[in-house]
Order: C-alpha cells, then structure tokens, then sequence
C-alpha cells in the first residue's frame, strides 16, 4: 500500500478522521446543549444529572461540582474535535505530498494544546464528576505517557518548522 495520493494511508486515515469526527461533532453538540440548556434552567440541569447518576429526583438547583461536570466535559469534547480536525488536516497536506508546509507546524501546536485540554478536562471531570454523583471516593492517576505525548507533539511541530525551512531553502536554491 502506498503512503501518499488515492487509496494510500494517509487517504485512508483522513476518511477514517473524518468518520470519528461525524460522531465528535454529535458529543460536542450535545454536551454544549445540555451545558447551555442546564446554564438557563437550573432545574433541568439537576434533573439531567440525576437521569445521568440514576440518582431519584431532587428539588434543588444544579450543584457547583455538577457544573463544573458539565462544563469539564465539554472541554473535553470540544478539545477531541480540535484535535481530531488538525490531524485530518495534516494528513490531507500528507496525500498531497507536502507534510512540510508551514501550517502544519501551527496545526501541531493546536493539536499540542487541545491535548492538554483533553487532560486536563479528565483531571477536573476526575474529582467533579463523583461529587456530582454523591460520591466521596476520587481516585486521579497522572496518565504519563500522554503528558509524554504532549510534549512529543510539540517537538514534532518543531521539527516540521525546521523540515518547513529547510524545503524552502532547498525551492530557493534551485
């Protein structure tokens, strides 16, 4: 299988991106209307919550924890659809055969920060979400490898500004 043009690798992953992101798109959508809905009717936002923990009905308005819940997990939707979108965009520029153009070193620093709002959205959805559910227990792991991969991110749009210098360097010469 080839890597770049028609039915390559990169064609491939870029079709497979964009399938993912029709369903992205969807939890963006209904996290931010459940956000928006919850933000201008307090009550419905409470008895949305309580559908989502199985809790029974409460006459009380939303929580600040089960807010916080509520706007953590849109962060992190809303940061997968970035991500999600940058990276169909550097492998459409992939399949075109021109990975070293500059806009994809900015497109790795946006896919650097949207990661960094995934994590730290499951950092603060950690210790909202059981609060919001009633419980006390909240057991937060510092995921590593993807801080790790984070910062890998960032090196590669580094190395793809060099790459990019260095291809226009090479167009000048000649």
């Amino acid at each position: 299988m080839k890597l770049i043009g028609r039915r390559s690798v990169a064609s491939v992953m870029c079709w497979g991106l964009g399938f993912i992101n029709v369903f992205v798109t969807l939890g963006v959508v209904a996290t931010g209307l459940g956000l928006l809905v919850s933000t201008l009717f307090p009550e419905f936002g409470a008895g949305l919550m309580d559908g989502l923990t199985g809790r029974e009905k409460r006459d009380m308005a939303l929580a600040v924890s089960e807010r916080i819940t509520l706007m953590a997990a849109f962060v992190a939707t809303v940061s997968t659809w970035w991500v999600i979108n940058r990276l169909r965009r550097i492998f459409l520029a992939v399949n075109q055969g021109d990975a070293f153009e500059p806009a994809n070193v900015n497109r790795l620093r946006a896919m650097g920060l949207g990661l960094m709002g995934v994590q730290i959205a499951a950092a603060i959805l950690t210790f909202s979400a059981p609060l919001a559910e009633g419980r006390a227990d909240r057991d937060y792991d510092i995921n590593l490898g993807a801080w790790l991969g984070i910062l890998i991110v960032f090196m590669l749009a580094e190395v793809f500004r060099q790459g990019a210098a260095m291809r226009d360097d090479a167009q000048m010469t000649v």
